[in-house]
């Protein structure tokens, strides 16, 4: 099935290291990218960052690594660069966002007036995980020189798990309104289409089928259709398979495509 959007990892998630680009491959990938008319293009940072925690070692290699890949990005061609802030593993919230304001000025001051914006993804919060609230993305907007340049990127199976309703018109305009009185509308660029396995608030981060989960089909019909949101690209992140071991993309793809189409009822801020 034809997709319009991509997101991709710029490396193996889980590993550190990561052979150079070829202009070949680079080449590549602009020009079959361009063959599909594909936009935006986003690049997804490796799990392994932390640029909140206080291990000063991890830290480093989390801001070197981080470069790396947003090198790789701009390089390809890519528009975003979706980024895990990280946790702070009880060094407390205030000294995190602090780190993580110093990473993201530091890789902004490595390579100034860079195409490619760099993202930062809701959360579901859980444990000392930063960016499940608003106020964090608050925060690291307003104290970071770079502010101006951040976008964010709106996981709908993170925001649940947080604590943000999104399965009725009124809960949506809700969340949206709270995230826009913290950084504006205007920074959400990409929308992380995942339904939810676990309940509102409970800090869960598993992605589920749309409309298998707790958010449900309702919901994303709303999210397809609001306002705030129907411009915006919807990346699936759900699992690739289901129990009987079915390729999902696809199915996923469809139902998404499938209420996009079908009537909403009110959404609106």
């Amino acid at each position: 099935m034809a997709v319009d959007c991509l997101q991709l990892f710029l490396k193996s998630p889980s590993q550190w290291r990561f052979a150079a680009l070829t202009d070949e491959e680079v080449a590549r990938f602009r020009s079959r990218a361009a063959e599909a008319d594909l936009a935006p293009l986003v690049g997804h940072a490796s799990y392994l960052l932390n640029l909140a925690g206080p291990d000063g070692a991890l830290y480093e290699r989390s801001r070197v690594c981080a470069l790396g890949e947003w090198d790789r990005a701009e390089r390809l061609g890519l528009d975003y660069f979706v980024l895990h802030p990280g946790a702070h593993m009880g060094s407390g919230e205030a000294a995190g966002l602090a780190r993580i304001a110093l990473a993201l000025d530091w890789l902004h001051a490595a390579r100034p007036g860079r195409r490619c914006r760099i993202l930062l993804e809701t959360t579901a919060g859980a444990g000392t995980t930063m960016c499940g609230r608003m106020e964090h993305l608050r925060y690291l907007v307003q104290s970071c020189e770079a502010g101006a340049r951040l976008g964010v990127a709106i996981d709908t199976c993170h925001l649940f798990a947080a604590g943000y309703d999104l399965r009725t018109a009124a809960a949506i305009d809700d969340t949206l309104g709270r995230l826009n009185d913290a950084v504006g509308l205007q920074r959400a660029l990409v929308v992380h289409a995942n339904d939810a396995r676990g309940a509102l608030g409970s800090g869960l981060d598993r992605h589920e089928h749309i409309g298998r989960g707790s958010i449900g089909r309702k919901a994303f019909r709303l999210l397809v259709h609001h306002p705030a949101l129907a411009r915006l690209p919807f990346i699936l992140e759900t699992p690739k398979h289901d129990a009987r071991g079915r390729e999902m993309d696809p199915v996923n793809l469809r139902m998404l495509r499938r209420l996009a189409r079908s009537p909403a009822g009110r959404g609106q801020m």
